[in-house]
């Protein structure tokens, strides 16, 4: 990968969208490049501001205002030399451009949202029914909760409309769970119950805990739901 090529991979790398192999490269890129490091946190802080604003309910034509917005907003290209700039800078701006309108359609269009409470990158989920009708989807139950997951999607759909009620002060948080630890898929809704999330690759089980109404960063409750993916 050359230095050119590195610096179009913010995007993707925030949103976990690359491969081993460039995620490897772009990590010893970072700590060679001030430029894409501080756009990597900036990237992420909007992630975090968006997970932030996940529990509220947006109001009727936010979602038009918000992509008429993204549609409309310049990016602002990297500091780099300006013969870089100018090799680099229509590869970047669609990718960041990309990354910002696919979060903001997560934020208001309703079709769910994989974060961490503390900034993990929010990514677009697929519709339940997508992923119930992918070709590799697999459904697995334990008690009152339910996960369907897609992997060539890489997306999964948990629902749990039986567990008990909560009192306003609490909500059930859903934690996707690999090697690295447990990552938030966010909080189900007080409703049905049901939350899309993105899949990410080494995740092997799910798990459902009782957390603070506006989520925690890592899971302080036992499980009252596991579920081992296939």
């Amino acid at each position: 990968m050359t230095t050119a090529e590195a610096h179009t991979l913010t995007g993707a790398y925030v949103l976990d969208a690359v491969t081993d192999l460039e995620r490897a490269a772009f990590d010893r890129h970072l700590a060679e490049c001030g430029t894409c490091a501080a756009e990597v946190r900036e990237l992420r802080e909007t992630a975090a501001r968006l997970g932030a604003a996940m529990t509220a309910v947006p109001g009727n034509g936010l979602r038009s205002r918000v992509l008429t917005a993204v549609a409309e907003t310049r990016q602002l290209p990297p500091q780099v030399a300006p013969a870089a700039a100018r090799r680099t800078w229509r590869k970047r701006a669609t990718i960041v451009t990309a990354s910002v309108a696919a979060a903001a359609a997560i934020l208001v269009g309703g079709v769910g949202i994989g974060l961490s409470q503390t900034g993990t990158t929010p990514v677009p989920v697929a519709g339940s029914a997508q992923v119930q009708n992918a070709s590799d989807a697999v459904t697995v139950r334990a008690g009152a909760a339910t996960a369907t997951l897609s992997r060539s999607l890489g997306r999964v759909v948990v629902t749990a409309p039986g567990l008990p009620a909560l009192d306003a002060g609490h909500a059930y948080q859903v934690w996707l769970i690999g090697p690295r630890g447990p990552q938030s898929a966010g909080l189900l809704p007080a409703g049905d119950g049901t939350l899309g999330a993105v899949l990410p690759g080494d995740t092997d089980r799910v798990a459902i805990t009782t957390e603070p109404a506006a989520g925690s960063p890592q899971p302080t409750t036992a499980a009252v739901a596991r579920l081992p993916l296939a």
